[in-house]
Protein backbone atom coordinates (compact mmCIF):
# COMPACT_ATOMS: atom_id res chain seq x y z
CA UNK A 1 0.00 0.00 0.00
CA UNK A 2 1.27 3.52 -0.89
CA UNK A 3 1.81 5.86 1.48
CA UNK A 4 -0.33 9.18 0.84
CA UNK A 5 1.07 11.95 0.59
CA UNK A 6 -0.52 14.84 3.85
CA UNK A 7 -1.37 18.37 2.79
CA UNK A 8 0.96 19.96 5.27
CA UNK A 9 -0.19 23.53 4.44
CA UNK A 10 -3.50 25.32 5.05
CA UNK A 11 -6.54 22.88 4.99
CA UNK A 12 -8.76 25.98 4.27
CA UNK A 13 -6.48 27.63 2.14
CA UNK A 14 -6.22 25.68 -1.16
CA UNK A 15 -3.70 28.02 -3.15
CA UNK A 16 -2.04 28.68 -6.38
CA UNK A 17 1.48 28.09 -7.41
CA UNK A 18 4.72 30.98 -6.08
CA UNK A 19 6.51 31.93 -8.64
CA UNK A 20 14.30 35.32 -5.97
CA UNK A 21 13.37 37.08 -3.02
CA UNK A 22 11.65 40.11 -4.43
CA UNK A 23 12.57 39.31 -8.60
CA UNK A 24 10.29 39.38 -11.50
CA UNK A 25 10.30 36.52 -12.97
CA UNK A 26 12.67 35.19 -15.60
CA UNK A 27 12.25 33.36 -18.32
CA UNK A 28 14.17 30.39 -17.63
CA UNK A 29 14.60 28.78 -13.89
CA UNK A 30 17.93 29.43 -12.32
CA UNK A 31 19.87 26.60 -11.80
CA UNK A 32 18.73 24.63 -8.31
CA UNK A 33 15.44 26.33 -7.93
CA UNK A 34 12.86 24.22 -6.77
CA UNK A 35 10.47 26.12 -9.19
CA UNK A 36 8.73 22.48 -10.21
CA UNK A 37 5.76 24.02 -12.32
CA UNK A 38 8.87 24.17 -15.23
CA UNK A 39 9.81 20.30 -14.53
CA UNK A 40 10.04 19.24 -18.04
CA UNK A 41 7.98 15.80 -16.62
CA UNK A 42 5.06 17.99 -16.08
CA UNK A 43 4.83 19.65 -19.59
CA UNK A 44 5.16 23.05 -18.10
CA UNK A 45 7.72 25.31 -19.87
CA UNK A 46 8.40 28.98 -18.28
CA UNK A 47 8.45 30.78 -22.06
CA UNK A 48 4.73 29.45 -22.45
CA UNK A 49 3.28 31.11 -19.22
CA UNK A 50 0.90 33.81 -19.84
CA UNK A 51 2.27 37.34 -18.73
CA UNK A 52 -0.47 38.34 -16.36
CA UNK A 53 -3.52 38.38 -18.42
CA UNK A 54 -7.24 37.22 -18.02
CA UNK A 55 -6.93 34.51 -16.04
CA UNK A 56 -3.43 33.85 -15.24
CA UNK A 57 -1.51 33.43 -11.47
CA UNK A 58 -0.08 36.51 -10.45
CA UNK A 59 2.18 34.37 -8.52
CA UNK A 60 3.56 33.03 -11.60
CA UNK A 61 5.01 35.87 -12.88
CA UNK A 62 7.27 36.35 -9.44
CA UNK A 63 10.12 34.40 -9.02
CA UNK A 64 12.20 33.73 -5.72
CA UNK A 65 15.22 31.25 -4.62
CA UNK A 66 13.99 30.06 -1.51
CA UNK A 67 18.09 29.42 -0.24
CA UNK A 68 17.99 33.12 -0.42
CA UNK A 69 15.01 33.91 1.53
CA UNK A 70 15.91 31.27 4.46
CA UNK A 71 18.30 30.74 6.84
CA UNK A 72 17.64 27.64 8.03
CA UNK A 73 18.46 26.09 11.49
CA UNK A 74 19.12 22.54 12.85
CA UNK A 75 16.53 20.70 11.66
CA UNK A 76 18.21 17.24 11.81
CA UNK A 77 17.09 15.54 14.90
CA UNK A 78 14.61 17.83 16.88
CA UNK A 79 13.16 17.32 19.71
CA UNK A 80 9.13 17.55 19.69
CA UNK A 81 7.18 16.65 23.03
CA UNK A 82 3.15 15.71 22.55
CA UNK A 83 1.16 15.54 25.19
CA UNK A 84 -1.13 12.84 23.84
CA UNK A 85 0.14 9.10 24.29
CA UNK A 86 -2.29 8.48 21.28
CA UNK A 87 -3.45 5.32 23.19
CA UNK A 88 -7.05 3.46 23.12
CA UNK A 89 -7.85 2.72 26.68
CA UNK A 90 -10.75 0.74 27.45
CA UNK A 91 -12.58 3.34 29.33
CA UNK A 92 -12.64 5.56 25.92
CA UNK A 93 -14.25 2.51 24.03
CA UNK A 94 -17.08 2.51 26.16
CA UNK A 95 -17.48 5.86 26.45
CA UNK A 96 -17.94 5.93 22.96
CA UNK A 97 -19.84 2.81 22.16
CA UNK A 98 -22.31 4.47 24.61
CA UNK A 99 -22.59 7.48 22.89
CA UNK A 100 -22.74 6.26 19.53
CA UNK A 101 -25.41 3.85 21.10
CA UNK A 102 -27.41 6.41 22.62
CA UNK A 103 -27.39 9.02 19.89
CA UNK A 104 -29.27 6.52 17.78
CA UNK A 105 -31.58 5.05 20.51
CA UNK A 106 -35.02 5.07 20.15
CA UNK A 107 -36.40 7.62 23.36
CA UNK A 108 -38.06 5.80 26.12
CA UNK A 109 -41.51 7.23 26.73
CA UNK A 110 -44.48 6.69 29.29
CA UNK A 111 -48.00 6.77 29.71
CA UNK A 112 -50.00 9.81 30.79
CA UNK A 113 -53.75 10.36 31.57
CA UNK A 114 -54.33 12.44 29.02
CA UNK A 115 -57.60 11.39 27.01
CA UNK A 116 -57.88 13.97 24.37
CA UNK A 117 -55.53 14.76 21.72
CA UNK A 118 -53.35 18.10 21.07
CA UNK A 119 -51.18 19.31 18.75
CA UNK A 120 -47.50 18.76 19.86
CA UNK A 121 -48.55 15.60 22.32
CA UNK A 122 -46.78 12.18 21.85
CA UNK A 123 -49.41 9.28 20.48
CA UNK A 124 -49.37 5.43 20.54
CA UNK A 125 -50.89 4.48 17.79
CA UNK A 126 -51.37 1.62 15.56
CA UNK A 127 -52.10 2.22 11.66
CA UNK A 128 -53.22 0.87 8.67
CA UNK A 129 -52.95 2.82 5.07
CA UNK A 130 -55.39 0.86 2.20
CA UNK A 131 -55.43 2.05 -1.42
CA UNK A 132 -58.18 0.79 -3.40
CA UNK A 133 -59.17 -1.20 0.00
CA UNK A 134 -55.94 -2.66 -0.62
CA UNK A 135 -53.41 -2.66 2.24
CA UNK A 136 -49.90 -0.73 0.49
CA UNK A 137 -46.67 -1.81 1.47
CA UNK A 138 -45.38 -0.04 4.50
CA UNK A 139 -48.23 1.66 5.14
CA UNK A 140 -48.89 -0.20 8.34
CA UNK A 141 -47.26 -0.58 11.90
CA UNK A 142 -47.97 -1.13 15.69
CA UNK A 143 -47.34 0.50 18.73
CA UNK A 144 -45.81 3.36 17.09
CA UNK A 145 -45.16 7.12 18.63
CA UNK A 146 -46.09 10.04 16.72
CA UNK A 147 -45.71 13.41 17.62
CA UNK A 148 -48.46 15.64 16.39
CA UNK A 149 -46.67 18.51 14.67
CA UNK A 150 -43.65 17.11 13.57
CA UNK A 151 -44.50 16.70 10.24
CA UNK A 152 -43.55 13.25 10.02
CA UNK A 153 -46.45 11.98 8.44
CA UNK A 154 -48.31 13.30 4.98
CA UNK A 155 -50.43 16.27 5.62
CA UNK A 156 -53.74 15.41 7.22
CA UNK A 157 -52.26 12.81 9.01
CA UNK A 158 -51.57 14.25 12.51
CA UNK A 159 -53.69 17.23 11.88
CA UNK A 160 -56.97 14.34 11.61
CA UNK A 161 -56.11 13.11 14.66
CA UNK A 162 -56.18 16.53 16.80
CA UNK A 163 -59.14 16.25 19.32
CA UNK A 164 -59.78 12.67 19.07
CA UNK A 165 -59.98 10.65 22.17
CA UNK A 166 -57.49 7.85 23.64
CA UNK A 167 -59.58 4.24 22.27
CA UNK A 168 -60.95 6.03 19.50
CA UNK A 169 -60.18 4.73 16.08
CA UNK A 170 -60.58 7.38 12.90
CA UNK A 171 -60.77 6.66 8.81
CA UNK A 172 -58.04 9.62 7.42
CA UNK A 173 -59.02 10.22 3.78
CA UNK A 174 -55.90 11.34 2.52
CA UNK A 175 -54.24 11.86 -0.82
CA UNK A 176 -49.96 11.36 -0.98
CA UNK A 177 -48.10 13.80 -2.46
CA UNK A 178 -47.57 13.72 -6.36
CA UNK A 179 -43.63 14.07 -5.85
CA UNK A 180 -43.83 10.91 -3.12
CA UNK A 181 -40.97 8.99 -3.30
CA UNK A 182 -42.51 5.52 -3.58
CA UNK A 183 -44.78 5.42 -7.22
CA UNK A 184 -46.76 3.01 -5.62
CA UNK A 185 -48.65 5.69 -4.01
CA UNK A 186 -47.60 8.75 -5.48
CA UNK A 187 -50.78 11.08 -5.76
CA UNK A 188 -52.92 8.30 -4.76
CA UNK A 189 -55.91 8.90 -2.46
CA UNK A 190 -55.96 6.20 0.24
CA UNK A 191 -57.28 5.78 3.81
CA UNK A 192 -55.68 5.56 6.80
CA UNK A 193 -57.54 3.58 9.74
CA UNK A 194 -55.35 4.68 12.84
CA UNK A 195 -56.46 3.61 16.54
CA UNK A 196 -55.33 5.80 19.17
CA UNK A 197 -53.78 3.62 22.11
CA UNK A 198 -52.67 6.27 24.86
CA UNK A 199 -51.35 9.61 24.85
CA UNK A 200 -47.64 8.92 26.31
CA UNK A 201 -44.21 11.68 27.27
CA UNK A 202 -40.51 10.97 26.93
CA UNK A 203 -39.24 10.03 30.39
CA UNK A 204 -36.18 12.23 30.81
CA UNK A 205 -35.45 9.97 33.38
CA UNK A 206 -35.27 6.24 31.99
CA UNK A 207 -31.59 4.66 31.60
CA UNK A 208 -30.22 3.88 28.43
CA UNK A 209 -29.13 -0.14 28.66
CA UNK A 210 -26.81 -0.96 25.73
CA UNK A 211 -27.53 -4.78 25.32
CA UNK A 212 -26.84 -7.46 22.53
CA UNK A 213 -30.48 -7.11 21.08
CA UNK A 214 -29.95 -3.23 20.70
CA UNK A 215 -26.49 -3.86 19.01
CA UNK A 216 -28.58 -6.51 16.90
CA UNK A 217 -31.04 -4.15 16.16
CA UNK A 218 -29.40 -1.03 14.87
CA UNK A 219 -25.60 -1.96 14.51
CA UNK A 220 -25.93 -5.56 12.28
CA UNK A 221 -23.45 -7.16 14.99
CA UNK A 222 -24.39 -9.75 16.91
CA UNK A 223 -23.24 -9.06 20.38
CA UNK A 224 -22.07 -5.78 22.16
CA UNK A 225 -18.32 -7.05 22.66
CA UNK A 226 -18.29 -7.40 18.71
CA UNK A 227 -19.35 -4.09 18.69
CA UNK A 228 -17.46 -2.41 20.87
CA UNK A 229 -14.19 -4.54 19.19
CA UNK A 230 -15.28 -2.20 15.38
CA UNK A 231 -15.49 0.38 17.84
CA UNK A 232 -11.59 0.13 19.30
CA UNK A 233 -10.58 -0.06 15.57
CA UNK A 234 -12.32 2.96 14.67
CA UNK A 235 -10.71 4.62 17.72
CA UNK A 236 -7.28 3.29 16.77
CA UNK A 237 -7.23 4.30 13.42
CA UNK A 238 -8.53 7.76 14.29
CA UNK A 239 -5.36 8.10 16.99
CA UNK A 240 -2.80 6.92 14.21
CA UNK A 241 -4.21 9.65 12.19
CA UNK A 242 -4.42 11.94 14.06
CA UNK A 243 -0.86 11.18 15.65
CA UNK A 244 0.65 11.82 12.43
CA UNK A 245 -1.24 14.90 12.00
CA UNK A 246 -0.34 16.12 15.25
CA UNK A 247 3.21 15.24 14.82
CA UNK A 248 3.67 17.12 11.33
CA UNK A 249 2.33 20.11 12.46
CA UNK A 250 4.70 20.33 15.85
CA UNK A 251 7.53 19.95 13.26
CA UNK A 252 6.37 22.10 11.36
CA UNK A 253 6.13 24.44 14.58
CA UNK A 254 9.26 23.90 15.57
CA UNK A 255 10.62 24.68 11.71
CA UNK A 256 8.91 28.31 12.08
CA UNK A 257 11.09 28.40 15.30
CA UNK A 258 14.14 27.60 14.35
CA UNK A 259 14.85 29.71 10.81
CA UNK A 260 14.46 32.43 9.91
CA UNK A 261 12.17 33.89 6.83
CA UNK A 262 12.19 36.68 4.16
CA UNK A 263 9.10 36.63 3.03
CA UNK A 264 9.05 38.63 -0.45
CA UNK A 265 6.48 41.22 -0.55
CA UNK A 266 5.57 40.62 -4.03
CA UNK A 267 4.92 36.94 -3.23
CA UNK A 268 3.03 37.68 -0.74
CA UNK A 269 0.97 40.31 -2.76
CA UNK A 270 0.32 37.36 -5.49
CA UNK A 271 -0.28 34.80 -3.87
CA UNK A 272 -3.27 36.20 -1.52
CA UNK A 273 -4.63 37.93 -4.79
CA UNK A 274 -4.48 34.56 -6.57
CA UNK A 275 -6.19 32.98 -3.85
CA UNK A 276 -9.10 35.88 -3.66
CA UNK A 277 -9.66 35.26 -7.66
CA UNK A 278 -9.49 31.56 -6.73
CA UNK A 279 -12.46 31.29 -3.83
CA UNK A 280 -14.14 33.99 -6.19
CA UNK A 281 -14.31 31.51 -8.92
CA UNK A 282 -14.80 28.39 -7.33
CA UNK A 283 -17.94 30.43 -4.95
CA UNK A 284 -19.93 33.14 -6.71
CA UNK A 285 -21.73 32.55 -9.70
CA UNK A 286 -22.97 35.10 -13.06
CA UNK A 287 -25.07 37.04 -10.51
CA UNK A 288 -23.08 37.14 -7.32
CA UNK A 289 -20.20 39.31 -6.34
CA UNK A 290 -17.62 38.49 -3.69
CA UNK A 291 -19.05 41.03 -1.28
CA UNK A 292 -22.25 39.59 -1.95
CA UNK A 293 -21.44 36.03 -1.09
CA UNK A 294 -19.03 37.45 1.86
CA UNK A 295 -22.53 39.08 3.14
CA UNK A 296 -24.42 35.79 3.03
CA UNK A 297 -22.22 33.38 3.72
CA UNK A 298 -19.39 34.70 6.55
CA UNK A 299 -21.74 37.55 8.61
CA UNK A 300 -21.37 40.56 6.77
CA UNK A 301 -17.65 39.85 6.02
CA UNK A 302 -16.18 42.86 4.03
CA UNK A 303 -14.42 42.17 1.10
CA UNK A 304 -11.28 44.00 3.00
CA UNK A 305 -11.56 42.12 6.21
CA UNK A 306 -11.27 38.93 3.64
CA UNK A 307 -8.29 40.05 2.19
CA UNK A 308 -6.78 40.63 5.62
CA UNK A 309 -7.82 37.17 6.92
CA UNK A 310 -6.03 35.67 3.71
CA UNK A 311 -2.72 38.00 3.97
CA UNK A 312 -2.25 36.82 7.45
CA UNK A 313 -3.34 32.91 6.92
CA UNK A 314 -1.17 32.94 3.50
CA UNK A 315 1.89 34.25 5.57
CA UNK A 316 1.92 31.55 7.63
CA UNK A 317 1.59 29.47 4.59
CA UNK A 318 4.54 30.66 2.32
CA UNK A 319 6.95 30.56 5.26
CA UNK A 320 6.36 26.88 5.78
CA UNK A 321 6.67 26.44 2.02
CA UNK A 322 9.78 28.51 2.12
CA UNK A 323 11.38 26.20 4.49
CA UNK A 324 10.40 22.99 3.10
CA UNK A 325 11.65 24.30 0.18
CA UNK A 326 14.76 25.71 1.20
CA UNK A 327 15.42 21.90 3.22
CA UNK A 328 14.52 20.06 0.22
CA UNK A 329 17.39 22.19 -1.86
CA UNK A 330 19.97 21.10 0.77
CA UNK A 331 18.91 17.78 0.85
CA UNK A 332 18.15 17.16 -3.01
CA UNK A 333 14.83 15.79 -2.92
CA UNK A 334 13.59 15.92 -5.93
CA UNK A 335 9.61 15.10 -7.32
CA UNK A 336 9.05 11.59 -8.67
CA UNK A 337 6.92 11.81 -11.23
CA UNK A 338 5.70 8.21 -10.92
CA UNK A 339 4.69 8.59 -7.03
CA UNK A 340 3.13 12.30 -7.74
CA UNK A 341 0.87 10.64 -10.56
CA UNK A 342 0.38 7.78 -7.35
CA UNK A 343 -0.46 11.08 -5.30
CA UNK A 344 -2.95 13.04 -8.05
CA UNK A 345 -4.81 9.93 -8.23
CA UNK A 346 -5.21 9.30 -4.68
CA UNK A 347 -6.75 13.19 -4.01
CA UNK A 348 -8.88 12.83 -6.85
CA UNK A 349 -10.56 9.86 -5.19
CA UNK A 350 -10.60 11.87 -2.11
CA UNK A 351 -12.36 15.18 -3.49
CA UNK A 352 -14.26 12.85 -6.05
CA UNK A 353 -12.73 14.80 -9.44
CA UNK A 354 -12.84 12.68 -12.51
CA UNK A 355 -9.95 14.17 -14.05
CA UNK A 356 -6.74 15.30 -12.90
CA UNK A 357 -7.29 18.51 -15.00
CA UNK A 358 -10.71 19.20 -12.58
CA UNK A 359 -8.22 18.40 -9.56
CA UNK A 360 -5.43 20.76 -10.50
CA UNK A 361 -8.50 23.67 -11.44
CA UNK A 362 -9.92 23.00 -7.96
CA UNK A 363 -6.42 24.19 -6.51
CA UNK A 364 -5.25 26.62 -8.72
CA UNK A 365 -6.66 30.12 -10.61
CA UNK A 366 -6.55 27.65 -13.59
CA UNK A 367 -5.18 24.17 -14.20
CA UNK A 368 -1.62 25.29 -14.79
CA UNK A 369 -1.16 27.13 -11.87
CA UNK A 370 -2.98 24.26 -9.82
CA UNK A 371 -0.67 21.30 -11.40
CA UNK A 372 2.49 23.51 -10.89
CA UNK A 373 1.25 24.06 -6.73
CA UNK A 374 0.37 20.70 -6.18
CA UNK A 375 3.99 19.76 -7.66
CA UNK A 376 5.55 21.75 -5.34
CA UNK A 377 3.11 20.93 -2.13
CA UNK A 378 4.84 17.42 -3.61
CA UNK A 379 8.35 18.02 -2.72
CA UNK A 380 7.13 19.84 0.09
CA UNK A 381 6.24 17.07 1.87
CA UNK A 382 8.95 14.88 1.00
CA UNK A 383 10.56 17.58 3.08
CA UNK A 384 8.99 17.29 5.66
CA UNK A 385 8.72 13.60 5.73
CA UNK A 386 12.54 13.29 6.13
CA UNK A 387 12.34 15.91 8.59
CA UNK A 388 9.73 14.07 10.87
CA UNK A 389 11.85 10.57 10.55
CA UNK A 390 14.59 12.47 11.76
CA UNK A 391 13.18 13.99 14.75
CA UNK A 392 13.08 12.42 18.57
CA UNK A 393 9.48 12.48 19.28
CA UNK A 394 7.90 11.80 23.05
CA UNK A 395 4.65 11.33 23.21
CA UNK A 396 2.76 11.77 26.79
CA UNK A 397 5.50 13.63 28.13
CA UNK A 398 3.58 16.70 29.41
CA UNK A 399 0.58 14.37 31.12
CA UNK A 400 0.60 13.95 35.09
CA UNK A 401 -0.16 11.24 36.82
CA UNK A 402 -3.45 11.63 38.68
Amino acid sequence: MKKKIMMILLAAVMTVSAGACGKEKQEKPESGSTDTQTDDKGGKDADAESDGGEGAAKADQVSYEADQCVTLGDYSALEISLPNEYKVTKAQIDDYALSMAQYNAKPVYKDTKKKTVEDGDTVNIDYEGKKDGVAFPNGTDEDFNLTIGSNSFIDGFEEGLIGKKVGETVDLDLTFPENYPSEDVAGADVVFTVKINKIVKEDPDAKFELNDEFVQENYNYQTVDEFKEKVKEYLEETNKSSKEVDTRQAVINKLQEICEVKLPDELLEARTADYIVQFTNNNCGDDTTLKDYLSANYNGMTEEDFKSNITTEMQTNLKTELILEAIANKEGIQLEEEAFQDYVQQQMEVYAHETAEDFYKANGVDAKSGEAYERKIFVCNLALDKVVDSAKVTYGAAEESE
